[in-house]
């Protein structure tokens, strides 16, 4: 059995067992635990299996204090997490007229199925964890004097979920760490171990440190010590990686791109390539976006590139797609057709082919261009995947337009992430 607060987490669904989706759930769930002090033993994938699943539990309440439970909470036959807590807790499962209710409500007009009835079930004598992201709340109480706390699977509802309701929960029930005694913070353009390693130079006390990676980020807490080793725990990590890949509070970089636009009053206008519109989907993934985000070239070929943007033929024949002179063009083609004060331009060899000697996979060149301004180009190397190169292409592209909308230097001429 774990030392401390143990807890265990079970994610449930037979499309994470058999590789058909990624688990997420026991990586964000495992870090924000110990972020509040408990000592996460394990996290255990479970396919829909009643017998297999009853056993997980089992076990799993024999030897932690806290099990939380991803998953299982659908309509179908398959989703299995209500009837294997009451079973496991000695309850029946309890109908909750007003969660049909609000379910009926929330879709007027529409039939509900009566399977979906399912939803609005939970084991007698739990108390409901509120979804306002989906259609299943969640539950928790006690099963052999463990706290067993269920939550939905979609990340977009679990998440929330935790943050505004499991928390107090816990808090209530363990001395868990308080909100006043953790100190967030956002790594941007950071790998996981280099993060690891500058927190470790910079810790101040007894200051220990939780991770949790996004694909757009890494956020990070500072707990235990006092207030003033947490915040120079912080500032000596920001003087080691700099300001602009490490932020005070969870920051997203669209978000941080798009309070700069607010602040100057202007909108942005983006043309891009090896990104394939990236920036412009983490741009409106925000609600009230079309405040700032005037919309954007998706310029993939050549062809694009002349057509949409207006880079001229003999750019490309000459300096090539990526480049510095193409991503200027881009930037001021881009500006130029519309009315937005600041553009972006992104374009590079993303892999796994199409690299060169002199322009391997990973090379990105950028500019961003501000009406009545000069433009900045910038040049990265970025490694991984196909997909993590244009993510990361992304977000830099983001931190340096804001970067240039408050005055602010960036990053070296030449970045490696």
């Amino acid at each position: 059995m774990c030392e401390g607060k143990p807890a265990i987490v079970l994610s449930v669904g037979t499309e994470l067992t058999e590789g058909i989706i990624q688990d997420t759930h026991i990586r964000f769930l495992a870090s924000e635990l110990t972020s509040l002090g408990f000592t996460v033993c394990r996290g255990v994938e479970i396919p829909d299996n009643a017998r297999q699943f009853s056993d997980e539990l089992s076990r799993a309440t024999s030897e932690a204090s806290l099990v939380i439970i991803t998953g299982g909470l659908g309509p179908t036959t398959d989703d299995l997490t209500r009837e294997t807590v009451a079973r496991a807790a000695g309850v029946p499962l309890e109908f909750h007229a007003e969660v049909w209710e609000a379910l009926q409500e929330r879709f007027p007009g529409r039939k509900i199925s009566d399977t979906n009835r399912k939803q609005a079930e939970a084991p007698r004598g739990f108390a409901l964890v509120p979804n306002a992201n989906g259609t299943a709340p969640g539950f928790h109480g006690d099963v052999r004097g463990t706290l067993v706390i269920a939550l939905p699977g979609p990340p977009s509802e679990l998440r929330p979920m935790f943050n505004q309701s499991v928390i107090p929960i816990l808090a209530a029930r363990f001395a868990t760490a308080s909100e006043k005694d953790i100190l967030w913070g956002t790594a941007l353009m950071v790998p996981e171990s280099s993060l690891e390693e500058a927190l470790q130079a910079a810790r101040r006390g007894e200051v220990a440190w939780g991770t949790r990676v996004d694909e757009d980020r890494i956020v990070f807490s500072l707990r235990g010590g006092t207030g003033s080793d947490r915040a120079g725990s912080l500032a000596a990590l920001a003087a080691s990686l700099g300001p602009v890949r490490i932020r005070e509070g969870e920051r997203r970089p669209a978000q941080l791109l798009t309070d700069a636009l607010l602040a100057r009053g202007v909108s942005l206008v983006t043309a891009e390539s090896c990104t394939g519109g990236l920036v412009g989907k983490y741009m409106t993934d925000l609600a009230g976006s079309s405040r700032v985000y005037w919309g954007g070239y998706v310029s993939y070929s050549n062809a694009a590139k002349t057509g949409m943007v207006g880079v001229s033929p003999e750019i490309l024949e000459t300096a090539g797609a990526v480049s510095e002179e193409t991503v200027i063009r881009l930037a001021e083609g881009a500006l130029s057709r519309s009315d937005a004060g600041i553009s972006i331009a992104i374009s590079g060899v993303a892999g796994p082919d199409g690299g060169s000697a002199d322009k391997p996979v990973g090379t990105v060149w950028m500019a961003v261009a501000v009406r009545g301004g000069d433009t900045m180009a910038r040049l990265f190397t970025f490694s991984g995947s196909r997909d993590m190169i244009r993510r990361r292409s992304a977000v830099a592209a983001m931190l340096f337009a804001e970067a240039r909308l408050l005055g602010r230097d960036f990053l070296d001429t030449r970045t490696k992430w």
